[in-house]
């Protein structure tokens, strides 16, 4: 990495520095280094007043990722009397409905009246079941051997047998479980054998139709998956999208987007007895019932929404497709104007997944809750994320045609030197939870007088954040005023977490002084003899060949040889000669420019910051 000049900033990364706090404590990371800076409560003279933490403010538009269908533009269009079919071919142009019988026609989902797994729970150790309103058989997968049809309401288990199988036991009067021979696989099934069988899931507080529950066990684990295999109409029957309220048009093109996308689920993973293990190990499905696409809520759901399952039935077999395949039919509560390209989303571009007009979800038809939004964040709960120890500024750099924000560039402090980072909109959002990639971001500073993107503000931000200062005022850090001996005592202090220790009194010109406890405490760890014999100087401005010295003391630097180098040609001969090089060779100062290091000049407040930050780091 080329040296960069305390004065100027650095966008290279040097590592990174990982940060938790806790306790009254710190944790820094530096490659596999670990070591915990503990911080004493903070500390502010009367002219260093408490600010509050303010960080990154958001507005926005829509929620969720902006793709497909947009709901709230579809319940506004079929409230101005567009059809089913028109919204469909406006959110998702150049594709048409087809039965998918007739599309799919020979294949195995054209043939089979249950050709999808349900994902219902994963990694189970045991699971309990109830049957309701008919009956089931509990079987056996790899012997098709049945071994019980259970009671109406019996509550029963399945899961070991403590012997290396799997068993079905019923609970008995007294809560005990009575295990029903044989055990067997764990490959099993629970099989209604009447249309109305219900089974109900009392881990998940849900009933389910219109199918078989499936056992497997995950090779990884050795846990249970358990999923419904059941027909394509009866998944979409149980899928929670949208309220019944909603005009019909809408729910329609809803209920053909939902069976389009997970019929393109089960083409992408094929049969279920073709599952890899892979596949079997996540869920032993095609689609979850909680996959972020698309909620499914069973027959609960299905008969808590009669509209929607009557609107369901009317568009049955119904899907999208585009030159004669099903289309990955995503769709989104809303988008902020326009929706987004699938492979502005970072998925793969598709001719029918573009970006088209979406006004219509912010009309007072849509009556759309997410037209705006806003959400404020920590800085650090961001640049945690990142790497970063502190994120001093935050900016859109690029957006989408949709105008969804593309690219963010991040600038902070990582192993405790500036650096910068360009992420996408898309993480951004998943990161803080924001609604949608939709947004504009405020950077709200920390001081009035240092900007987000001044040479120091991450440094300056980070002495904010660990405590060793709060500012020169209330709401100002004063970057460019001279830190006096004084003061620098009081950040000694502060960084290092050292206890006051206001034993004696050797200065005699500190008496009163604000710094008065700090200036013995950092006499009593050896890190100064004062400016005199008897005097400490106090008020005076720290110089930077002094600040060299005070630093390498406090951290315990070895002090570099004269062999070592000469780094600077401006400091030959000096007291802090020795000191200067050593800052050098840890990589806390390249100097002020131009090969010098300038060791009379004084150090401001925004050197200070930096000094501290980039020693902290690597002490």
């Amino acid at each position: 990495m080329t040296p960069v000049t305390d004065s100027q900033l650095s966008t290279g990364s040097v590592g990174t520095v990982g940060q938790a706090s806790g306790c009254g404590s710190k944790w820094w990371l530096s490659g596999l280094l670990v070591f915990c800076l503990v911080l004493p409560q903070i500390l502010t003279t009367p002219a260093e007043a408490e600010t509050g933490a303010a960080d990154l403010a958001f507005t926005g538009s829509g929620w969720g990722h902006g793709v497909g269908l947009s709901q709230y533009g579809a319940r506004a269009m079929a409230d101005a009397g567009d059809s089913t079919y028109e919204i469909l071919e406006h959110y998702y142009p150049g594709a048409g409905a087809r039965n998918v019988d007739n599309l799919l026609a020979g294949s195995f989902i054209a043939l089979d009246d249950t050709p999808l797994w349900v994902g219902l729970l994963q990694d189970q150790y045991d699971f309990a079941f109830r049957v309701m309103g008919g009956s089931a058989d509990l079987c056996f997968d790899d012997t098709d051997q049945c071994v019980s049809t259970p009671l109406l309401e019996d509550k029963w288990r399945f899961g070991p047998d403590g012997n290396g199988l799997c068993a079905f036991s019923r609970q008995t009067a007294d809560g005990s479980y009575y295990t029903v021979s044989p055990s067997g696989s764990c490959s099993a099934s629970i099989r209604p054998t009447t249309a109305p069988t219900t089974i109900s899931l009392p881990i998940k507080g849900r009933t389910y139709r219109h199918g078989t529950i499936r056992m497997r066990t995950n090779s990884l684990s050795n846990q249970l998956n358990v999923a419904l295999e059941m027909s394509i109409d009866g998944y979409v029957a149980g899928v929670q999208e949208l309220p019944d309220n909603w005009p019909g048009a809408a729910l329609q093109a809803q209920s053909i987007a939902s069976r389009s996308l997970v019929v393109h689920r089960i083409q992408e993973h094929g049969p279920a007895e073709a599952f890899d293990t892979v596949r079997l190990s996540q869920c032993a499905c095609h689609i979850r019932d909680d996959d972020p696409d698309q909620a499914f809520g069973g027959y609960t759901a299905e008969v808590g929404h009669p509209v929607w399952r009557g609107l369901v039935g009317g568009t049955e077999g119904q899907v999208m497709a585009w030159e004669n395949k099903v289309i990955d039919a995503r769709f989104t509560s809303s988008s902020g104007g326009r929706t987004e390209s699938n492979d502005d989303s970072g998925g793969a571009a598709l001719a029918y997944l573009v970006s088209v007009d979406d006004s219509a979800a912010h009309t007072s038809a849509a009556a759309n809750p997410f037209t705006t939004w806003t959400a404020s964040a920590d800085q650090q709960h961001l640049g945690g994320h990142f790497g970063f120890s502190w994120l001093n500024d935050v900016q859109v750099v690029d957006r989408n045609g949709s105008g969804s924000v593309a690219i963010v560039s991040l600038h902070g402090i990582i192993s405790g030197r500036p650096a910068q980072l360009s992420t996408t909109g898309y993480s951004v959002r998943d990161v803080l939870g924001l609604p949608s990639p939709y947004f504009d971001i405020v950077v709200q500073p920390r001081f009035t007088d240092v900007a987000p993107d001044h040479p120091f503000g991450g440094e300056i931000l980070g002495l904010s954040e660990l405590g060793i200062t709060s500012g020169c005022s209330v709401d100002m850090f004063c970057p460019g005023r001279s830190v006096t001996r004084g003061e620098m005592a009081a950040f000694l202090v502060r960084a290092l977490g050292l206890v006051l220790q206001p034993e004696g009194d050797p200065f005699t010109d500190d008496d009163g002084s604000v710094f008065e406890a700090e200036i013995e405490t950092i006499r009593l760890h050896g890190i100064t003899a004062g400016c005199t014999p008897t005097t400490f100087c106090p008020d005076r401005p720290v110089k930077r060949g002094e600040m060299a010295a005070f630093l390498v003391q406090a951290f315990g630097f070895d002090v570099a040889s004269s062999a070592s180098g000469d780094s600077f040609v401006d400091d030959d001969g000096t007291v802090f000669e020795a000191d200067i090089e050593t800052m050098a060779e840890v990589n806390v100062t390249s100097g002020c420019g131009q090969g010098l290091f300038c060791p009379q000049a004084n150090v401001t407040r925004e050197e200070m910051a930096a000094f501290l930050v980039r020693a902290l780091a690597v002490a």
